[in-house]
């Protein structure tokens, strides 16, 4: 420490904690630096701010503190009994916020990727089966998914905006770096990395090259980033949306994740509407009896469970009725499809129906299980008067000045 600062404010380096982690320069002179400073050597990979510091390619055991701070988050919570909007809400908002740190920094191998992957879907799932796969779930819930972000394409999203930085020169002492010692003040769009530059470097000139690929020049590229961006630099969320695998819009889909409808509801009507429900027809592995355990006459299909079983059409019949459908219900896709159609002009029966259809599915499913696993008797008027009491409530919490059924 300079002497004037060490006089002034009274501060010394204490060089028994002190170290120096160096990379790429002579053993002489590395010998001589120790020298003159008493410091000792420090072996990298070494942690800073929680980050692996290190002069070569981080192995996958490096990547163990984001893993790990990972698996401990979740241990902590698989101890609480989390609904299953509670562990998506978890997954999306604290586990995603923790990866973020590390992505807009490193390129994460594809094994360390899977690793995250597989903590969060044992999670999301509590460690079963999972009965939709994981890239699946990773798309918006207008695609049929459950809104999570995939780990992979977020990396790549942050990286994107490290690209954009480099590109307008943005005042930071790494960028000024790379600028001068890498671009030599050239354009990141013509420079082309060595074979011995860093793997991050090499990530920046492959999503580089991906996106002038994708847009057709340079020109257009920066063009396009521009439109992602805003006063504070590349939005990558925008960045996202553009990187991410796309599928056909499902705009039945966000009707079932309606704010009214209780998340729970919407889970078992997501599941059954990807056919994904574990009826007994899909466990014919495990060599049970596959009948239908409402009315055992027939096997147990999802089809049959939901609208062809005479329990479930002794409920949806007064259901119908009461709501005022005269239409028969034949699929769940079907019920939803007819129910976006024939809107009413009345926002309270709209949103009735639309509870009582969530409501419905979640009750005969429940309802299903304590048969089965409970060894409860079917009842079936008990399963209507539930409904309605649900469906008021809720209704009543939407509308507590004016509520108007019969």
């Amino acid at each position: 420490m300079p002497a004037g600062v060490s006089g002034r404010f009274g501060l010394t380096v204490n060089t028994s904690k002190s170290s120096i982690f160096t990379a790429g320069i002579e053993n002489n002179m590395l010998c001589d630096i120790l020298a003159r400073t008493e410091f000792t050597r420090g072996e990298m990979p070494v942690r800073y701010l929680g980050i692996p510091l290190a002069a070569q390619r981080l192995s996958v055991r490096d990547y163990s503190p984001l893993v790990d701070q990972i698996a401990n988050s979740i241990s902590r919570w698989a101890a609480k009994s989390l609904s299953f909007a509670g562990r998506l809400e978890l997954i999306r908002s604290v586990i995603q916020g923790v990866e973020c740190f590390w992505l807009q920094i490193f390129p994460l191998p594809a094994a360390v990727v899977e690793k995250i992957h597989r903590l969060c879907r044992n999670f999301l799932w509590n460690s079963k089966r999972a009965p939709v796969a994981w890239e699946d779930i990773c798309h918006p819930k207008n695609e049929g998914g459950l809104g999570i972000r995939h780990t992979q394409t977020w990396n790549v999203a942050l990286l994107a905006r490290v690209l954009w930085n480099i590109h307008r020169k943005a005042d930071t002492l790494w960028i000024q770096w790379v600028d001068a010692v890498y671009l030599k003040g050239g354009s990141v769009w013509d420079w082309q990395p060595k074979k011995g530059d860093s793997p991050l470097l090499q990530r920046l000139a492959e999503i580089r090259n991906r996106i002038i690929t994708a847009f057709g020049s340079p020109e257009a590229a920066i063009q396009h980033m521009a439109e992602w961006s805003n006063s504070k630099g590349l939005d990558t969320s925008k960045a996202y949306e553009y990187f991410r695998p796309k599928r056909a819009k499902q705009p039945w889909q966000t009707v079932i994740w309606k704010a009214f409808i209780p998340p729970k509801y919407s889970f078992i009507l997501w599941l059954g509407l990807r056919g994904r429900l574990s009826t007994r027809d899909r466990l014919t592995f495990l060599q049970e009896d596959s009948s239908c355990s409402l009315c055992i006459n027939n096997q147990e299909t999802a089809k049959h469970l939901f609208f062809e079983c005479p329990f479930s059409n002794f409920v949806w019949t007064n259901i119908r009725q009461w709501l005022g459908i005269n239409r028969r219900m034949s699929t769940l896709l079907s019920a939803v499809k007819w129910l976006i159609k024939e809107k009413t002009r009345s926002s309270v029966q709209n949103k009735a129906r639309l509870i009582a259809l969530a409501c419905t599915v979640y009750s005969l499913w429940r309802h299903r299980n304590e048969v089965i696993f409970e060894g409860k008797t079917p009842c079936p008027e008990g399963i209507v008067i539930s409904i309605r009491i649900t469906v008021y409530r809720i209704l009543l919490t939407l509308f507590p000045h004016g509520l108007i059924m019969s």
